[in-house]
């Protein structure tokens, strides 16, 4: 990981700077128009398009501000809650909460820990991708009907986007690099060209479409007429993950399909969440090497970084105590020999930015959707669609939780994380009825009861799809 590119890890020469192409500007003033006007079901489309169709690097600063393209749909998307009140009836879950602590942590200790106001605007940037995305998909995505749909649009763009990563990994260049922020001619490992698209880079695309499959993969439960496209999404997912030839993507297909099996033991999750930290942590103790040198023998494709990887969550054990507070600002002193430090864990990454306290909180926000989901399947246990696809929700989230111990998220595969945490939570807040308060029961005591709609019952939070520990 010595051979570290900035361009192509998310750092490159485009960050505050304008950048807008011609072919950009359209579309960011038609997709931005689209999710104005377009239906509430649809609004979300206009952002998925964005994500897949144009490169990271086209962006509009204004005054130090650095707005791409994705942030500024955001600002449409918001202008359209506000002029639409779609925002009426927004019901509070703990995962608003925890999420809006995660990103004052992140802000707050950051800044503390770099001493600079250059990291309080970037993280100010961060927490508005976080929170404005989040909470735009949390208004947007109120029931099943608008998670089905936003879910066959991805089915539908998978498709275009499965074309371009063919003709890229047959020609070897990138049609998307008249955006800038993606290279012309397509980078190889082995011998093996990595075909990234549209995306930040090749593990972000794979990754990105590995997240989406299992959902895809659920459509063929929601009846006859939607197994085809089901079918198409999957095929096409596959296909993209392929033409990115590299292992964490690989990897999260096989995790998700593990994550899918459970699913006939999902009123065992319990036991088996047991089991799987019970052998861990067995193993953590048999072994030579610490239980996470696991990671360092993952390599489907050839050419993997497993052990970098390892290297990292080692030296953030023995470091501990220089980042646990409010992070670091010296994490290249890990490792004295080297200029930077390539990051390639999300957890780690957390913990070096804002210390333990926004690691926790993002693990808290991990939990929350875990359990969410878990909630939402036992409440439409009897309704197999439904059942079927909060169970593929939970492993979406297990997707991005694995994905996270191998690469840091950044680019366009953060708006799909925070779209998947605001499709649990929003299915949470439809189904699953609010507590009711202390006054209100103690006002009702007496009166005949009434059964509750649905109740999740002895199997809530014991059948959260996908837990691994």
């Amino acid at each position: 990981m010595r051979e570290f590119s900035p361009e192509l890890f998310g750092s490159g020469p485009w960050n505050n700077t304008t950048t807008v192409h011609p072919i950009g500007l359209l579309m960011v003033i038609a997709l931005g128009l689209a999710l104005l006007l377009l239906p509430r079901r649809h609004a979300v489309v206009p952002m998925l398009i964005m994500a897949c169709f144009v490169a990271p690097a086209q962006r509009i600063v204004i005054l130090g501000a650095d707005f791409d393209f994705l942030r500024i749909l955001v600002l449409f998307g918001w202008l359209r809650l506000a002029m639409r009140r779609e925002t009426e009836g927004f019901r509070w879950m703990a995962m608003d909460k925890v999420i809006l602590c995660w990103a004052a942590s992140a802000v707050v200790l950051n800044t503390l820990s770099q001493g600079s106001v250059d990291a309080l605007v970037n993280r100010l940037g961060y927490a508005f991708d976080a929170l404005g995305m989040y909470f735009l998909f949390r208004c947007l995505i109120r029931g099943w009907d608008d998670l089905n749909y936003t879910i066959q649009a991805f089915a539908v763009i998978s498709v275009p986007v499965a074309i371009a990563f063919l003709i890229e990994s047959q020609t070897g260049r990138n049609a998307f690099s008249i955006f800038g922020g993606v290279p012309e001619i397509t980078m190889v490992r082995n011998d093996r060209l990595r075909c990234q698209g549209a995306f930040s880079h090749p593990i972000l695309a794979g990754c990105f479409w590995a997240s989406v499959l299992p959902l895809m993969a659920a459509q063929w439960w929601q009846g006859a007429a939607r197994r085809t496209l089901a079918g198409v999404g999957c095929v096409m997912a596959v296909v993209i993950i392929l033409c990115c030839a590299s292992s964490t993507p690989v990897s999260a297909v096989c995790i998700a399909a593990a994550g899918a099996c459970f699913y006939f033991l999902r009123h065992q999750m319990r036991t088996v969440r047991w089991a799987l930290a019970g052998t861990l942590l067995l193993l953590h103790f048999v072994m030579n090497q610490p239980v996470w040198h696991l990671l360092a023998r993952v390599d489907f494709v050839g050419g993997s970084t497993g052990y970098h990887r390892y290297w990292l969550i080692n030296k953030a054990v023995e470091n501990f105590g220089d980042w646990w507070l409010c992070g670091t600002a010296h994490a290249e002193s890990w490792d004295p020999g080297a200029p930077y430090i390539d990051i390639t864990n999300h957890y780690v990454l957390e913990g070096v930015r804002g210390g333990l306290l926004t690691l926790a909180l993002l693990i808290a926000l991990i939990s929350l959707a875990f359990r969410s989901a878990g909630y939402l399947g036992a409440a439409v246990e009897r309704q197999r669609d439904k059942s079927v696809l909060a169970w593929a929700l939970g492993v979406a989230v297990l997707v991005h939780t694995t994905n996270y111990l191998a690469i840091s998220y950044f680019g366009q595969i953060i708006m799909v994380w925070y779209l998947h945490l605001a499709m649990v939570t929003s299915l949470y807040a439809a189904v699953v009825p609010a507590r009711q308060p202390v006054r209100a029961r103690a006002a009702t005591a007496g009166r005949p009861m009434v059964a509750a709609p649905v109740s999740p019952g002895r199997r809530g939070p014991h059948a959260t799809p996908g837990v691994t520990s």
